[in-house]
């Protein structure tokens, strides 16, 4: 049964990460929704009072308690679309998720991104860097201020650089069909001096090949910063979700820089889906 296993440490980023990733199971259409807490989160995140670790029986009683709550909201919101699950344990989180990816059908990871102050804190702390370079299956990342609606306009971040190798391309056609979205394909590179050498030609010719059949519009920016020209473009276009391919750090460090932080990721509006080439979204 395809799965989207949702992360929560109880906080108000994280319980609206769980209705957008609601909102894109009716929309994609996956009937099931692991909520999963792991007693490894710090609790200065969490918004609810949590009792100290020394008493683990209390707090597995605790975070079941607050799992329920959650569910039984979402519920409200899913009907009987959905089938709702609740896990709580006190594995480290990328070994959690590692072990639901092993054990259940997950195809995509949900987890909410936190601005208001706080820097460089993604939910469940710093592991969110590590997780969105190693996950296995497509990782989201939902701000708090991101509406609940229907996805219908998404851009597909590139650098033409290897854009067959590492392109995941049926992930990407299966998810842009089944929510019936407009895609935007949008190169970033501020080298002017590379724009018409023989090997960008290429990669361009290669990237048409690729996507032309889902009738994209195809845009580039010069930003010196790859992070700050994606999301102005989003900005611009009303772009609603973020694909980005995580195949060079580089590529995927600037979309977290902290200097960008407050005025990009954090505080932006726009949710970023991370896709590997051997991940799958069917």
């Amino acid at each position: 049964m395809k799965t989207i296993l949702v992360a929560t440490d109880f906080s108000e980023t994280a319980s609206h990460a769980a209705y957008y990733a609601v909102s894109v199971a009716m929309q994609i259409g996956f009937p099931r929704i692991i909520l999963y807490h792991s007693y490894d989160i710090p609790y200065a995140s969490s918004d609810i009072p949590l009792p100290e670790p020394d008493n683990i029986r209390q707090l597995h009683e605790k975070s079941v308690e607050f799992l329920e709550y959650l569910k039984n909201d979402l519920i409200i919101v899913a009907g009987k679309q959905i089938i709702i699950d609740i896990h709580t344990n006190e594995s480290p989180l990328a070994l959690a998720i590692e072990t639901f990816i092993a054990e259940e059908d997950i195809q995509l990871v949900v987890m909410g991104t936190t601005g208001k102050g706080k820097i460089e804190n993604i939910l469940l702390g710093s592991n969110c860097l590590s997780l969105a370079k190693e996950c296995t299956v497509p990782l989201l990342l939902v701000p708090y201020e991101a509406p609940v609606e229907r996805i219908k306009r998404i851009v597909l971040a590139t650098d033409l650089k290897e854009v067959a190798e590492i392109s995941p391309v049926m992930t990407i056609k299966n998810l842009i069909h089944a929510l019936q979205a407009k895609l935007f394909i949008l190169n970033v590179d501020h080298n002017e001096s590379e724009h018409y050498s023989p090997d960008i030609i290429t990669q361009q010719s290669a990237l048409h090949k690729l996507w032309d059949a889902e009738n994209p519009e195809y845009h580039f920016t010069d930003h010196k910063d790859c992070a700050a020209g994606i999301m102005a473009f989003a900005e611009e276009k009303d772009i609603q979700l973020v694909i980005a391919i995580p195949k060079k750090y580089s590529f995927f460090q600037s979309l977290f820089h902290r200097s960008l932080t407050e005025k990009l990721a954090y505080h932006s509006h726009i949710p970023l889906l991370f896709i590997k080439k051997t991940q799958f979204l069917d």
